[in-house]
């Protein structure tokens, strides 16, 4: 049975072009790794408007594991120490989460 795994973070006010930016590099990285390509939200009507969600889909819990461990690749450490790749100014403490949900139809 597939499922979506969602990571979400809130984002500073005004912030939001920049993270943005970065993610968009983040996620060129994501394809070299073999991650499922994400699918991005913006928080609209009943979500706040400050959240920036990233939705993968994958077949197994298995596969998202397999996702996770790949995050130790020496070129996850490598983008992470580039000069303005640090995530950090971008998220507000403690709202960043994964969610997993279960695909029924």
């Amino acid at each position: 049975m597939p499922f979506i795994a969602r990571f979400s973070f809130d984002v500073p006010f005004g912030k939001k072009p920049a993270a943005l930016a970065l993610c968009k590099s983040w996620h060129r990285l994501e394809a070299t790794l073999g991650w499922p390509e994400a699918r991005v939200l913006e928080g609209s009507i009943g979500a706040p408007e400050s959240r920036l969600e990233f939705e993968y889909q994958v077949e197994s819990l298995s596969d998202l594991e397999s996702m996770w461990n790949k995050l130790d690749d020496p070129r996850v450490a490598a983008f992470m120490e580039e000069e303005g790749n640090d995530l950090a100014p971008f998220v507000v403490p403690a709202s960043n989460r994964w969610q997993i949900f279960r695909i029924r139809s």
